[in-house]
């Protein structure tokens, strides 16, 4: 099976036109967008609208004359902490339409052997939106940030009390322990937007690791087969790869740029020998 993925397209026009014309040109199977799917570059007063507006003026039909031409492929999204809640509703109609798959908290088969697996939710960011957003660990305690936090209720964006928030939302390490149980732990491939803590996948312009402990630990303990991650843009820059393993789980963060598609394509019962990135290459293994 070929699979192509990319993530933090935030919207953007030409980086989706990009992925579908690599997924027609590949032949991929599966094409799996890891979060941060929509526009955020108008008024924060009409972000949600601006949202509604692209899945339903542009993202509806992009998606479906893609598969109209790739009619082997099935689609698998998620939101990211850069999206609204509530635009998740509107992709919902789209999975009704049959043009995608929504992943957070869900579990696909991929084929007879592989499960896919998604959660869209990233520890507390200094960011205004606070849909995506959950305390890492259990144990953890709330900060006080300066800006503005808000969350999406139905139509309308609220403003909340950041801490108050995350208190009352169970920890990312929490929710992992709720996701959908693969048929063989070994052969899962999990959708995570963020990466693992400490890892290639996770680092800032100024080197500082921001990745998610609780998802490294639950990769750690269960060792799914494959793990794709985003939320980090500039990584693979920074670490200068876009792979890292954890234990024998390998683990993908293409990164993003608003100049070209960083995406990956695999085949997924030989990722190893077949990773390969559109601007980095292919995968290079250790000596």
């Amino acid at each position: 099976m070929i699979v192509v993925y990319a993530s933090d397209l935030h919207g953007n026009k030409e980086l989706y036109a990009e992925l579908f014309e690599l997924a027609e040109k590949r032949r991929a199977q599966a094409v799996i967008i890891g979060g941060d799917m929509l526009p955020m570059g108008g008024s924060f007063q009409y972000s949600l609208q601006e949202q509604k507006d692209f899945i339903l003026s542009y993202l509806e039909s992009k998606l479906s004359g893609f598969l109209a031409k790739a009619r082997q492929a099935t689609i698998y999204a998620m939101l990211g902490n850069d999206d609204w809640g509530a635009s998740n509703a509107y992709l919902k109609n789209l999975e009704g339409q049959g043009i995608l798959r929504l992943l957070h908290g869900r579990r696909y088969a991929l084929g007879d052997r592989y499960d896919l697996i998604g959660y869209a939710h990233v520890p507390p960011t200094p960011f205004i939106i606070k849909d995506g957003e959950r305390r890492d660990l259990r144990i953890d305690s709330t900060e006080q940030q300066r800006c503005t936090a808000c969350c999406s209720l139905g139509e309308k964006i609220i403003v909340v009390d950041p801490r108050q928030h995350l208190v009352r939302m169970k920890s990312i390490e929490e929710e992992l322990e709720e996701l959908p149980t693969p048929r063989e732990p070994h052969s899962a491939v999990y959708v995570m937007h963020s990466p693992p803590f400490g890892t290639n996948l996770d680092r800032l312009f100024d080197g500082r690791w921001i990745g998610s402990r609780a998802i490294r630990m639950f990769i750690e303990n269960h060792q799914p087969y494959l793990t794709l991650h985003g939320h980090i843009h500039e990584s693979s820059e920074i670490s200068g790869r876009y792979w890292d393993r954890i234990g024998k789980t390998i683990c993908i963060n293409p990164g993003q740029s608003t100049e070209e598609l960083y995406a990956v394509v695999f085949k997924l019962e030989d990722v190893s020998t077949t990773l390969e990135h559109t601007v980095f290459g292919p995968m290079v293994q250790e000596a």
